[in-house]
């Protein structure tokens, strides 16, 4: 029960990532903040949590919205009267050619995953420096904020690198407030939403060629960010820890051949 007594406040918990997080978290006896957009994806994970005999509480609400975030922060408040982490999850995926995407689908990936940070980090500071030992703050970036060139994922890949060096800045400037501020990393990992964006074979085509030739999993994310924010890594902050099974050292083949050989092999 590493965790027993804190509060966790978790955006982008009900499903995939966010929500294994969460439940590693109840787990470890933490009491658990649930943030999701879709409330019904956050309730499910609140009452799986509750079913373990842990404490849970929902907030909602959409991280592109700024009365939103200060909700979410209040909320926690409100449920458990402290806040000792914040990890966040949440995040605009939108992808597509520069040239195509429209302006209000790249600035709501801004507001998502470039202004929601700076709003989270405002409205939970005040409480994370009173929490106990030590507050936490976890961002959830992406390995592909360090590749050069992902086809149609330039504005997700900048936003998360953005995320990486705003990281890095707040953990200085937090360190008076006695807040460590660290990232998680995650390659490419098999949740629902991935699955289905990507399909089920290719994910697995790619991953044949990482140095540990698996997809990774929720849980894999959940083991570092409970690591991160715990009393072991109490002389860490301003880190980026990379969870990808060692993609991003490799070269991957052109994602078009491997569906060009797909697409051969269904019709041979």
């Amino acid at each position: 029960m590493k965790f027993k007594d804190k509060v966790v406040l978790i955006t982008g918990a009900g499903r995939g990532m966010g929500k294994a997080i969460a439940l590693a978290y109840a787990r470890e006896g933490a009491k658990v903040v649930v943030s999701a957009r879709t409330p019904e994806y956050g309730e499910q994970t609140v009452a799986e949590i509750k079913a373990m005999e842990g404490q849970a509480g929902l907030v909602g609400g959409d991280i592109a919205d700024r009365a939103a975030i200060a909700s979410m922060v209040e909320g926690a408040i409100a449920c458990f009267g402290q806040l000792d982490i914040v990890v966040h999850c949440a995040a605009d995926t939108s992808h597509g050619l520069i040239v195509d995407m429209a302006d209000e689908t790249f600035d709501h990936l801004v507001r998502s995953n470039i202004q929601s940070l700076f709003w989270l980090a405002k409205d939970a500071a005040p409480y994370l420096s009173k929490a106990i030992d030590k507050g936490r703050m976890i961002f959830i970036s992406s390995g592909e904020a360090n590749r050069k060139y992902t086809p149609t994922l330039v504005p997700y890949g900048s936003s998360k690198a953005f995320m990486n060096a705003f990281a890095r800045g707040l953990a200085v400037e937090f360190g008076a407030l006695d807040i460590l501020v660290n990232v998680v990393e995650p390659g490419l990992i098999g949740t629902d939403h991935m699955l289905r964006t990507l399909g089920d074979d290719l994910p697995h085509r790619l991953a044949d060629h990482f140095p540990v030739p698996r997809l990774g999993e929720s849980e894999d994310i959940a083991s570092a960010v409970l690591f991160l924010t715990s009393n072991e890594a109490s002389y860490i902050t301003g880190t980026s820890l990379l969870v990808d099974g060692g993609a991003t050292m490799v070269a991957l083949p052109n994602i078009q051949d491997i569906l060009k050989d797909q697409h051969q092999g269904s019709t041979d």
